[in-house]
């Protein structure tokens, strides 16, 4: 089996890990899916836990790798906001079920998590949105701490009517807008604008 095939298993396993449930879905479903033998998948990645650690790493980093997007950080922020039920359900399940495979994850996906906020963080300061005194280390988390405290662990209380989204970006705009240069905060006027428009169909 050539390499494209192994990505292909891959994403298409992601696919139905994120969509059918990652307890549910057997590597019986997956080759049967795919049109291969159950036997290539073990031959391919050991076993499930093999298969479902590249699966959800592969998930992660494609969240990741849309944080570099800065003309766009407002939408994609959001989108991860939008995201935020899935990947929380499939983290809970991981713990429950594989836990191996959770703690393995956690553990470099904060390492990861880190070093894609700081790459958008330094850009931010060579195109001159952000001011360049700013202490990164520090500014990633307060970002990190804030964010997974409305998304993952649930401990902000929001105002009566306010969603997690809009809270979401409204604590995300905010953060942006203490650590911006002029031309940063002129974009984060156009970027709030997009997130309206997008927000109400317009």
């Amino acid at each position: 089996m050539t390499p494209p095939q192994k990505e292909r298993i891959i994403d298409q396993a992601m696919q139905m890990f994120a969509t059918q449930g990652i307890k549910s879905v057997r590597m019986d479903d997956i080759a049967q899916h795919l049109g291969v033998s159950k036997r290539t998948l073990y031959e391919l990645f050991g076993d499930k836990e093999g298969l479902l650690y590249l699966a959800m790493e592969r998930y992660f980093q494609r969240d990741r790798q849309r944080w570099t997007e800065l003309t766009a950080m407002f939408m994609v922020l959001a989108q991860v906001m939008d995201k935020a039920e899935v990947s929380s359900r499939m983290m809970d399940n991981l713990k429950k079920f594989y836990p191996a495979v959770h703690d393995k994850l956690t553990r470099e996906g904060m390492e990861k998590n880190r070093r894609s906020l700081r790459g958008m963080l330094d850009q931010g300061i060579v195109d001159g949105l952000f001011v360049d005194n700013i202490n990164i280390d520090l500014a990633i988390s307060v970002l990190y701490y804030t964010a997974s405290a409305l998304v993952a662990r649930k401990e902000l209380m929001l105002p009566a009517g306010m969603t997690e989204r809009e809270a979401f970006v409204q604590i995300i705009s905010n953060f942006f807008r203490g650590i911006s240069t002029a031309k940063g905060l002129r974009m984060i006027d156009d970027n709030l604008k997009r997130y309206e428009l997008t927000k109400y169909g317009k």
